[in-house]
C-alpha cells in the first residue's frame, strides 16, 4: 500500500490513559508530513526525468543504430567503388597493353617494310653500278678502238 502525505495528515490515534500529547503528535505529524511530501515530490519528477531520460536515451540510442547502419552502407559502398575502380583500372591497362602491342606490331611491320626498300634500294644502287661501269668500260673500249683505228689510218 502505498502511503500519501494526505494519508499521514489524516490519521488518527486513539486515546489511552496515559497516551501521548496531541498537540506534540500532531506538530510530528504535520512535519512527518512535509518531510514525507517533499520527498513523494522529490520522487515524482525524479521517475518523469526518469522517463524523460529513457526516452532521450532510446531516441539517441535509434540515431546510434542509424549511424552505424550509414556507417556500414557507407563502408560497403567504398568497398564497391574501390572494387569498380579496381577493375575499370585493370581493364585501362588491358587496353593499354593492347594498344601497345598493335603499335609495336605496326613498328616492326613498317621497320621491316623500310629493310625491304633499303636492300632494293641497295640492289639498285648496285644494278646501276654496274650499269656504268659496263657503259664506262664499254665507252673506253670504244675510244681505245678509234685511237688504233685512227692510228691505222
Amino acid at each position: 500500500m502505498e502511503m500519501t502525505p494526505l494519508d499521514i495528515r489524516n490519521k488518527t490515534f486513539r486515546k489511552g490513559i496515559r497516551g501521548y500529547q496531541c498537540e506534540e503528535v500532531e506538530r510530528f505529524l504535520e512535519t512527518v508530513s512535509q518531510e514525507f511530501e517533499s520527498a513523494y515530490t522529490e520522487n515524482f519528477e525524479l521517475r518523469e526525468k526518469t522517463k524523460d531520460l529513457e526516452s532521450e536515451i532510446s531516441h539517441y540510442r535509434q540515431i546510434e543504430s542509424t549511424l552505424q547502419q550509414t556507417l556500414l552502407l557507407a563502408q560497403k559502398t567504398a568497398e564497391e567503388v574501390k572494387e569498380a575502380a579496381h577493375r575499370q583500372a585493370s581493364l585501362i591497362l588491358r587496353e593499354a597493353e593492347h594498344e601497345k602491342m598493335s603499335k609495336v606490331s605496326e613498328a616492326q611491320q613498317k621497320w621491316e617494310e623500310i629493310q625491304e626498300e633499303i636492300q632494293g634500294l641497295s640492289r639498285k644502287r648496285d644494278l646501276l653500278r654496274t650499269q656504268l661501269k659496263s657503259f664506262l668500260l664499254a665507252h673506253l673500249d670504244l675510244e681505245t678502238l678509234q685511237e688504233r683505228n685512227e692510228g691505222i689510218a
